[in-house]
């Protein structure tokens, strides 16, 4: 299998087209357009101070509508930091999260085994997160924080409706619990909800959101809330090792990428959603959501693992188009690869990355 992976990443690094995400840069050129982009500062940023890193954490402050931010290295530093800061301030430990949670299914119980937090599931697996879920808690009383991903990236990008989005903050505030976005995909959100983003986070005490993910940068994250909560965060950072002496380089690209890509993000999401019934109307190809409501949804192709990866690596070489990404999951005995919508997918018609995947999966699917 990992020969298999290793040939599937030079086919599609060396193919003219892909379904997934941005354009993408050698090391040296990402390298080289940094260095243009340094040569309008005078010094590197250090610990945390600098023109360099404060003009950007002032530029996502007012994005987000918040009154200040602080650039972190990683989001698995980010959440964690804000819900204890939540927890501290409530004299609570619990964290209600969805089981999909990036924190319940990817960091390796860091929130609790590291961060002294104690977790809550709330909702089902394969279903968006309801305010009906959240009232449905026995007792909310050992609640620091609700922590809500928009959109849920395990289940194909979905997200509540705002109206059940405001009944899930309502709730919160009702039961004196601070209430956290993980927006590690939010710049996906604008075209759903049609507000933005400063009116979706005005529903937040804090937020997350990802440097790399849609924008392209190298690595990264902010966090952004209350000057008093920033503030207690830039202390936490310094105490878990996140304040690096120099983070310039992470922060030159993460601005180059909101340059380049933010303003196509609800272009994808309206794209998504004119992909998404070609695909499933491919034979052995379900799609999930069934009408998108992010730049992203998730593929269901009946179709071994291998075999797929197999096939898809075949077209690209011969072709020289990237139709689907590795598999990132097995759902019901069905490969299930996730479609991440951006410049790239934009640069053709809907129809033609709808006849490339039905030539693509046409010999696999035949076979079974």
């Amino acid at each position: 299998m990992k020969q298999l992976k290793e040939n599937y990443q030079r086919a599609a690094s060396a193919a003219k087209h892909s379904i997934l995400r941005h354009p993408t840069r050698t090391m040296a050129e990402t390298l080289r357009t940094c260095a243009e982009r340094a040569e309008a500062y005078d010094s590197p940023d250090v610990y945390g101070s600098g023109e360099v890193i404060e003009q950007f954490e002032a530029r996502i402050a007012k994005l987000l509508g918040k009154p200040a931010a602080v650039f972190l290295p990683s989001g698995t530093l980010a959440q964690p930091l804000a819900l204890r800061i939540h927890a501290e301030k409530s004299g609570r430990k619990g964290v209600a999260l969805h089981p999909t949670s990036h924190l319940v299914l990817h960091e390796q119980d860091g929130y609790q085994q590291l961060w002294g937090l104690q977790g809550q599931q709330v909702g089902h697996t394969d279903n968006v997160l309801a305010a009906s879920d959240l009232r449905a808690i026995d007792d909310p009383s050992q609640l620091a924080a609700l922590l809500l991903e928009l959109p849920m990236r395990e289940i194909g990008g979905q997200l509540p409706s705002w109206d059940d989005l405001q009944a899930q903050v309502q709730w919160a505030r009702k039961n004196n619990i601070a209430v956290h976005l993980d927006g590690a995909r939010l710049w996906q959100c604008e075209h759903y909800y049609q507000r933005n983003f400063a009116e979706v986070c005005a529903l937040f005490d804090s937020v997350y959101v990802s440097l790399y993910k849609d924008l392209g940068g190298i690595a990264g994250a902010v966090l952004a809330g209350s000057t008093e909560f920033v503030a207690q965060a830039r202390v936490w950072s310094r105490r878990a090792g996140g304040n690096l002496i120099s983070m310039y380089p992470y922060v030159l690209a993460a601005a180059q990428g909101l340059e380049e890509n933010l303003s196509v993000m609800p272009k994808a999401a309206a794209f998504a959603q004119e992909l998404a019934p070609l695909f499933a109307s491919i034979p052995g190809v379900s799609v999930n959501p069934e009408q998108p409501q992010a730049a992203m949804f998730h593929l269901h192709i009946d179709a071994d693992e291998a075999a797929l990866i197999e096939v898809v690596t075949r077209y690209a070489e011969q072709e020289g188009v990237v139709v689907l990404p590795l598999p990132r999951a097995q759902h019901n005995g069905r490969c299930v690869c996730e479609i991440t919508l951006g410049r790239n997918a934009l640069q053709q018609s809907a129809s033609f990355w709808h006849e490339h995947l039905r030539a693509c999966l046409t010999t696999i699917l035949k076979q079974r």
